[in-house]
């Protein structure tokens, strides 16, 4: 985790990378999947960035579900199952107030 704090700031921004595998995403829906992300708090604002680009397959939402809970929704276009590529490491960028 990195902590980027400036004084004339009102929140800081923390940097989190989790390796993670999803599993398979059902054709033409979406689907959340949950990963810790320990140091997430309830009411951070978060982003995600998946590291490798998969056809048919987006990253279309994520939030924190609870302290240390991460939930990220996947987005399958195809009409096939599409298993997000596994191993990565997911960088997850977190906005809070001071």
């Amino acid at each position: 985790m990195e902590v980027v704090n400036d004084p004339r700031l009102e929140y800081f921004s923390l940097l989190f990378a989790v390796g993670w595998s999803p599993v398979e995403v059902a054709a033409n829906t979406s689907a959340e999947q949950d990963l810790t992300v320990t140091g997430v708090k309830l009411g951070d604002v978060i982003s995600v960035n998946k590291p490798t680009a998969q056809a048919g397959l987006g990253v279309v939402g994520v939030r924190v579900k609870s302290a240390d809970l991460v939930s990220v929704t996947f987005g399958n276009l195809t009409a096939t199952p599409i298993t997000p590529t596994a191993s990565e490491t997911y960088t997850f960028l977190v906005v809070r107030p001071k």
